[in-house]
């Protein structure tokens, strides 16, 4: 079973792969000569093939351990259990990666949705936490605060909005090695307008960098996973949804935060 999911991921990612190939290079031939664009493609493509080779490595090799009926009567419960974890972990790591290509892929063909319904302010962040929480570096403390009581709703996208939060919080954990990854609602910090932040204690962003880093395919630390495209389809959703997705440059102290703005009217 293990061995088909991995299989299956691979020909996706591969497909993936490609359609990212086109879009970066043209993306970096808008703005920049031929020459410089091939060496940031070949860049790109060294450090996308690594994001993808480590965890598919995990995949198949935990695969074909819980596959063998030799070893696996070998292992203790426990140790089943925990290789269970690193598979599922590292096949979350890989949907991430396609589903921001696939993402990517349908806003340059106008595909990409928005629906509106009721949306529960605090169940979709409490979502968002839940689901990427388990990838949190040992030592960090994730949380989240809230002005709003829990029957507060919103008329938005759910899904979208808990996606722009799993973003920013994907991108706090990559960058924070100690102390804390806030998740806050706010009613007041924008008139109007209700405000999620994501206030982590990392290594923080350069003011000059502030816009850049919601451009497609940039990353400055390209040592942490990724495709570039987070903050990037953060920064199209919200706008999507009448608000805006932002870095605080006015932010004191350690690390880095990031803002959602969404309108509380409809």
């Amino acid at each position: 079973m293990y061995t088909i999911v991995s299989i299956i991921l691979f020909v996706v990612l591969m497909i993936a792969l490609a359609f990212l190939v086109y879009l970066y290079y043209r993306e970096k031939r808008k703005g920049e000569h031929y020459k410089q664009g091939m060496k940031f493609q070949k860049e790109y493509l060294q450090n996308m093939s690594h994001d993808i080779r480590t965890p598919m490595n995990a995949i198949c090799g935990f695969s074909q351990i819980l596959c063998n009926k030799q070893i696996r009567d070998m292992l203790s419960e426990e140790e089943i259990a925990e290789y269970g974890v690193i598979i599922q972990s590292n096949t979350d790591l890989l949907s991430t990666l396609v589903n921001d290509i696939l993402d990517i892929s349908d806003m340059e063909s106008g595909k990409y949705r928005i629906n509106i319904g009721v949306c529960n302010v605090n169940d979709v962040c409490r979502k968002a936490i839940s689901t990427v929480k388990y990838r949190c570096p040992q030592g960090v403390k994730m949380y989240m605060t809230s002005d709003v009581d829990d029957s507060y709703t919103i008329q938005s996208d759910s899904k979208r909005v808990e996606q722009v939060i799993m973003n920013y919080l994907t991108n706090a954990e990559k960058h924070t090695d100690e102390g804390e990854i806030h998740v806050h609602v706010s009613l007041n910090e924008n008139p109007g307008m209700l405000t999620f932040s994501v206030t982590d204690t990392g290594e923080g962003v350069p003011l000059e960098n502030a816009e850049r880093i919601f451009g497609r395919f940039e990353k400055f630390n390209t040592i942490n996973g990724g495709t570039g495209l987070g903050l990037a389809i953060c920064r199209k959703i919200a706008t999507q949804l009448g608000g805006e997705a932002k870095l605080d440059t006015k932010h004191q102290g350690k690390g880095a935060r990031f803002i959602f703005t969404h309108p509380i009217a409809s």
